[in-house]
């Protein structure tokens, strides 16, 4: 993927989570790991959101997904979920698990919707200003009518 590809990812990123947000470098490293992949969803020509995973054969991890604050609670987030939960069964894994911060209301309800289980916590994961959030691992069976997007 080419440096503007990764630049442009940070400047979505940074407006998604502007607590904590990846830079250039950190999104060239990620897109340069073997598995790579993500969605961008895209408005015209205006993106609304990414999703970033990679593919750990047996499963995928979902590294990171956003949508732009004035896009939320449009569609866009349950979109790009489904989309890499597609590609995740394509590729022939048996799970995708990801990271959510405990304070994330919207995306909880989001996952839980689509059929992730709690699977353990990371206390002090992420970074807020002034003080930090645990995060909650979610796992979905890519096996079954909660898979099916």
């Amino acid at each position: 993927m080419s440096c503007f590809m990764a630049d442009a990812l940070a400047l979505l990123h940074s407006a998604c989570f502007p607590d904590d947000p990846w830079g250039p470098s950190a999104i060239a490293e990620i897109m340069g790991m073997a598995g790579f992949f993500g969605r961008i969803a895209w408005d015209g020509e205006t993106p609304a959101g990414f999703a970033v995973a990679l593919d750990l054969h047996d499963e995928c991890e979902i590294l990171s997904l956003g949508v732009l604050p004035e896009r939320r609670r449009e569609g866009v987030g349950m979109a790009l979920l489904g989309s890499l939960c597609v590609e995740a069964r394509r590729r022939r894994a048996e799970c995708i698990v990801l990271e959510v911060a405990v304070d994330n209301i919207a995306a909880l309800a989001l996952y839980a919707f689509r059929g992730f289980i709690p699977v353990g916590r990371r206390g002090n994961y992420y970074r807020r200003i002034g003080h930090s959030a645990d995060a909650l691992v979610l796992r979905l069976a890519l096996a079954g009518p909660s898979a099916l997007s």
